[in-house]
């Protein structure tokens, strides 16, 4: 079996032409006879959705995803210590300390030294921060609903379900309780 074709796809070619476009929507993904795992899909709609929203953010904000990401945990979790904010953000260390830099030296976070460990610090958003996290929110929620404005309220409704159960469940399986 050649890589990226599940079992269940047929070499031959359908009689009848006319369904031709169904068939290949309805056959697990194929697409003019190629069949791509869901990883590679979710793959290519993540890549759009950060490139797009990479040049919507840096144009508005000045800051990408990656920064507003961490700006977010940083938020929603403060004096958060780094290693922690590297496990919420997926993002590796090298790159998360020049991130990490790059927002205190905007001052949009301040960090202080982790009272039960000096060799560790904590992040904390400053008033700056809180603006900048605000605003980033508004112009995550407008694209977000501009770049999925093909799907109706209830497939939108039906996808982040099914996604928040998939995250659920890997992240469980991650921290060993799947």
């Amino acid at each position: 079996m050649r890589a990226g074709r599940s079992p269940a796809v047929h070499r031959e070619k359908p009689e009848d032409h006319s369904q031709d476009d169904d068939k290949a929507k309805d056959n697990r993904g194929a697409v003019s006879g190629v069949t791509f795992y869901l990883t590679f899909k979710l793959d290519l709609i993540k890549s759009e959705m950060i490139s797009r929203a990479n040049a919507e953010y840096r144009s508005a904000l000045g800051l990408d995803v990656r920064s507003l990401r961490m700006l977010r945990v940083i938020c929603d979790a403060p004096g958060i210590t780094a290693r922690a904010l590297k496990e919420q953000t997926l993002i590796e260390k090298t790159m998360l300390s020049k991130l990490v830099a790059d927002l205190i030296e905007r001052r949009l976070v301040r960090r202080s030294i982790h009272p039960d460990d000096a060799r560790h610090f904590q992040l904390w958003p400053t008033a700056a921060g809180k603006r900048m996290r605000i605003s980033s929110d508004e112009l995550g929620q407008s694209m977000e609903t501009e770049m999925l404005s093909i799907l109706t309220a209830e497939e939108r409704a039906q996808l982040n379900s099914i996604v928040d159960k998939l995250v659920d469940e890997f992240r469980k399986a991650a921290k060993g309780q799947g």
